[in-house]
């Protein structure tokens, strides 16, 4: 029974990560009621009222405001800090880079800083701000004035506004303000707009965000998507759903933006007025997309003014700088079901971490500490497996006594257990108590920044990429040789190997293939989940060894 307990949580648990990886649902979005946002979102008006402003948005006919040509001899500011550097082009006072300081763009010490300004190469830089009924203007394209001072560096805790002012053709003026902190990823962005001429300026105004995913060929353990939070819930849409349908949204978030499991690109509306927000695809060759921000109608009289704020995160998924950026980022970091689970586990991973200066080894220290926790327990399911084993011939006897007649065979099989003293499920609660955990460490491990690019040893430089050994000629479909994934399915057969015999033939060849369907199914998952499993057969081997020792 128990060894039916073992494989029915093997099986349960290819069956759910098959399902986490590839068959989760992305949640539709919807037009929820009005509520109340957390630290954001005041309470709102009617929504009777509200609808009255809103702007019409057609997302087929939006405009791209794409540069068409970017000269080399354009003005930039740059901003340095201590996480990233950030610069401004003239023209259209966007966003022309911003290079984080402590993240590259693939392993190695000599790879360059990450990029997050990924669609500059296609003309499209984020921050692009226009009127819609007045293009004309070229908001997003002009040249914008802007501070004296070309380059501001800011330690930790400096704080810098730049201001940038544009006028279009003497009838409205236009101001950027960009507030920098030295030691957080999330940048103030206010938008102030100013009628200077002698009649009525009745618009809406658009803010333009773009996005192109960082890998060509994602692995779908950490695929691009679009994803906002709202009403304390959290909704991604795939890539492929927005490459099809350009997606609408007419209520308030806390945050929207593009993201993957390690980084994000996040704008947060600062207002409680009714928006219209539009992600859609403006390059399908190349997978190019655009988020924009429409604000409601308005009309400014002459010489009136009026403004929008937003404040954008622009970094890692690190729960200490989502923490400190506020308005619910953290939700962005999606542990699933485990999630109360998951997130003390990866701060006691960072926490073992400050100590060894290696992932890999603090993957192995965390593996060891849980291993410890659940010793009792599993220590209790392979003794009543080992005490299972031994009735197994008094069990086969009783099935074929009372092979037709069932109620008889379970009373006979009770009292078995009661003479015996054996519980038939007692190696199952254990098992059961652990998958929690399982799934905890699963999603902690393959979808935390911390572990991206970080090296263990030997050929292993990535924890968050395969696991693969290079050995001068390409192995089809795998490039390498995957070392520790053949190992953890060597460690997982000798395991069962060791396992006392479930008696039924067909289990045990199951058992026995169990391995093999695992290593395949692991080959391209990230190293360091490999590393836990390989390390936690390991030490289950060697708890099996033990107990079969002291019952021998």
């Amino acid at each position: 029974m128990e060894k039916r307990a073992l494989l029915a949580f093997l099986l349960s648990i290819m069956i759910l990560l098959l399902w986490d990886l590839y068959f989760t649902p992305k949640k539709e979005p919807v037009k929820p009621e009005k509520t109340k946002q957390e630290e954001m979102i005041p309470e709102q008006e009617a929504a009777e009222q509200q609808e009255e402003h809103r702007a019409s948005v057609d997302a087929e006919v939006l405009p791209s405001f794409k540069m068409e040509q970017i000269e080399k001899e354009v003005k930039t500011w740059i901003v340095d800090t201590p996480v990233y550097e950030a610069r401004i082009l003239q023209p259209g006072a966007r966003l022309f880079s911003l290079t984080l300081k402590k993240h590259k763009s693939r392993a190695g010490e000599d790879a360059p800083f990450m990029e997050l300004i990924t669609a500059k190469p296609y003309g499209y830089l984020p921050l692009a701000v226009e009127l819609l009924h007045h293009q004309d203007f070229n908001l997003s394209t002009m040249s914008y004035t802007g501070p004296e001072e070309t380059k501001v560096k800011l330690d930790g805790q400096d704080n810098k506004t730049m201001e940038f002012r544009a006028v279009a053709d003497g009838a409205v003026e236009v101001v950027k303000r960009y507030s920098w902190k030295g030691g957080s990823y999330d940048i103030d962005l206010t938008v102030e707009v100013t009628n200077l001429s002698s009649e009525p300026l009745r618009d809406s105004l658009s803010l333009s965000s773009y996005y192109l995913p960082y890998e060509e060929n994602e692995p779908s353990y950490n695929h691009s998507r679009l994803a906002y939070y709202a009403n304390r819930e959290l909704t991604k849409i795939d890539m492929k759903k927005i490459r099809k349908e350009a997606v609408t949204l007419e209520n308030s978030v806390n945050w929207i933006g593009f993201e993957n499991n390690y980084f994000i690109q996040a704008l947060i509306p600062m207002t409680n007025e009714p928006y219209t927000l539009v992600g859609r695809v403006i390059r399908p060759d190349v997978g190019l997309l655009q988020l924009v921000y429409v604000s409601p109608e308005f009309t400014l009289s002459p010489g009136e003014a009026r403004s929008w704020s937003f404040r954008l995160y622009m970094g890692p998924k690190e729960m200490e700088e989502l923490e400190k950026a506020g308005h619910l980022l953290t939700a962005s970091i999606d542990y699933g079901w485990v999630g109360f689970l998951a997130r003390p586990l990866l701060k006691f991973l960072v926490w073992i971490y400050r100590y060894t200066h290696n992932y890999g080894v603090a993957i192995i220290l965390l593996t060891v500490i849980i291993k410890l926790i659940f010793w009792p327990l599993t220590h209790k399911s392979y003794k009543s497996m080992q005490k299972m084993k031994e009735i197994q011939p008094l069990i086969a006897k009783l099935r074929e006594k009372y092979k037709d007649d069932r109620e008889k065979l379970n009373q006979e099989l009770l009292q078995l257990y009661r003479t015996y003293k054996i519980n038939p499920m007692g190696g199952c609660l254990p098992i059961i108590i652990q998958i929690p955990f399982f799934f905890a460490l699963y999603r902690m491990l393959y979808g935390s920044v911390e572990l991206r690019h970080q090296p263990f040893c030997l050929w292993i430089n990535d924890l968050t990429a395969p696991d693969r050994l290079f050995i001068g000629f390409h192995i089809p479909y795998l490039g390498g040789v995957p070392v520790l994934t053949l190992l953890m399915g060597l460690s997982m057969f000798i395991q069962q190997k060791m396992s006392p015999s479930p008696g039924d033939p067909r289990q045990e060849r199951i058992m026995l293939l169990m391995p093999v369907i695992f290593t395949v199914f692991f080959i391209n998952f990230p190293s360091g989940l490999v590393l836990y499993w390989f390390v936690n057969n390991v030490l289950s081997i060697v708890q099996q060894f033990w107990i079969n020792r002291a019952t021998s």
